[in-house]
């Protein structure tokens, strides 16, 4: 009697203990959300969870980097639009100047709007995106990509480095534009080529010296400088729709990777709050019987 005595304690002990166990784990599932509390209690699931986190990271560290890109390509197309316009008023003043009826005076009123606007677009050539960084210079993007010399000529400071960054399946989009490509050199019909703003300097020039032929000339270099800006605007405009479209695809990519991770990790609190319930009235019951077992006694069976 002794022996079944202590068993039925033991069991009844033990069966307390496995209860409060899985009423303490339900417990903390619930306090932090979470189905798995530490990888060993289901090492798939662990690892499961792992490598989708992991590609959730690799996900936003896409996104960030396509959306330092869209911030510079913002930048760049109002920096290439604004310069567009620029030429455009240029080639007008210049068309306006060409007019042998304008006299010398005439035309150095003209040279000094066109002054103004070419130092704007010397300006706009130092654009910088929200981070501080040079648009035009190459990858030294902390060097203004033009300055004046001690003779006012422009230079050209950066590099004519492009770099690239993925934007899709074997597909890349330029990062970093040299100033050279954007505000390119014209080459003339007798074969001799001039800097951008060289070239806006001689036309400048030839309308404060009254010279109808620089001016002229002048009014075909500003007709390149726009067309190879367009074509600039057309490649921003291009990069700006892949990197948008990759965007909306990593977003639907995360979204998706984010719910099978929640699939896998969250706690689904109606199941979890039904199971405590169940868990608490097992413990109740099982308190109970562990009460009428622990007031057995050899007494007891004598008298039954």
């Amino acid at each position: 009697m002794k022996i079944s005595t202590s068993f039925l304690f033991d069991r009844a002990t033990e069966r307390m203990s496995t209860i409060q166990n899985k009423l303490a784990t339900t417990q903390a599932q619930m306090a932090v959300g979470k189905q798995i509390l530490s990888p060993s209690a289901a090492p798939d699931q662990a690892a499961a969870i792992q490598r989708l986190k992991g590609e959730v990271q690799r996900q936003d560290s896409h996104m960030r980097t396509l959306n330092v890109a869209m911030g510079r390509y913002t930048a760049e197309e109002t920096a290439l639009s604004a310069s567009n316009d620029i030429l455009i008023r240029m080639k007008e003043l210049g068309i306006q100047a060409a007019n042998d009826t304008l006299g010398p005076d005439d035309r150095k009123a003209i040279g000094v709007e066109m002054k103004a606007l070419r130092d704007q677009l010397l300006s706009l050539g130092n654009t910088r995106d929200d981070s501080g960084n040079y648009l035009f210079s190459g990858t030294r993007v902390k060097t203004p990509a033009f300055v004046e010399d001690a003779y006012g000529k422009v230079v050209y400071q950066g590099d004519q480095t492009q770099t690239r960054i993925p934007a899709g399946v074997e597909r890349t989009v330029q990062f970093t534009r040299a100033g050279t490509d954007v505000f390119s050199r014209v080459v003339r019909d007798d074969g001799q080529a001039a800097g951008f703003f060289d070239a806006l300097d001689q036309m400048i020039e030839g309308m404060n010296n009254s010279q109808t032929g620089k001016i002229q000339q002048g009014i075909a270099d500003v007709t390149q400088m726009h067309n190879s800006l367009t074509l600039s605007q057309a490649q921003n405009g291009s990069d700006q729709t892949v990197v948008q479209s990759q965007l909306d695809v990593l977003d639907v990519t995360k979204l998706r990777i984010q719910s099978t991770l929640s699939e896998i990790e969250d706690l689904d609190y109606t199941e979890a709050v039904t199971r405590m319930n169940k868990e608490m009235m097992g413990l109740e019951a099982a308190m109970g019987s562990f009460a009428k077992i622990s007031g057995l006694s050899l007494f007891d069976y004598i008298r039954g």
